[in-house]
């Protein structure tokens, strides 16, 4: 199991969809190339990882790095509501459309809700989730790393 890290007093939290190897290997969240990249973006907007909380809505790599299946979310989406409920963030980053339909429910398109705050009832608690592209699609992408990079902009301030 690959479970959150950072301060339980963040204010902000980022979500993922799930582990993958690298994750899987070291047991931590976003450690591989999208982690890195997420840590660069991050220092640009003046902050690093120690001082958000990183962590994913899936806490096993799925077999075959494969979208969790749903009743996969579903197992894994009580330890999430208890790691918000810990960390209590002013923020949650939803990174990707796994993590933004967990969160949010919203499905479908992602262009028209990235970077917009979004406030939602998630296992009882009031969130402002703001839906942001993962790390790995807004590293192949000029548009979607402009957009990622506004999107926790949005969230840090």
């Amino acid at each position: 199991m690959v479970n959150g890290t950072g301060p339980r007093d963040a204010k902000i939290m980022l979500v993922g969809e799930a582990p993958g190897a690298k994750e899987d290997e070291i047991g931590k969240p976003f450690v591989g190339r999208s982690g890195k990249f997420l840590d660069s973006v991050l220092a640009e907007l003046g902050t690093d990882r120690s001082k958000v909380f990183v962590t994913n809505v899936v806490r096993c790599r799925p077999p075959g790095n494969r979208k969790p299946s749903k009743s996969e979310i579903d197992s894994c989406l009580g330890v999430l509501a208890d790691e918000i409920r810990s960390v209590h963030p002013k923020a949650v980053v939803a990174l990707g459309a796994t993590a933004i339909k967990s969160l949010t429910g919203i499905s479908g398109k992602l262009g028209g809700i990235i970077g917009k705050e979004v406030k939602v009832e998630f296992a009882g608690l009031r969130l402002t989730v703001v839906p942001c592209y993962h790390p790995s699609a807004a590293m192949r992408s000029r548009r979607m790393r402009s957009a990622f990079k506004d999107a926790l902009s949005t969230a840090l301030r």
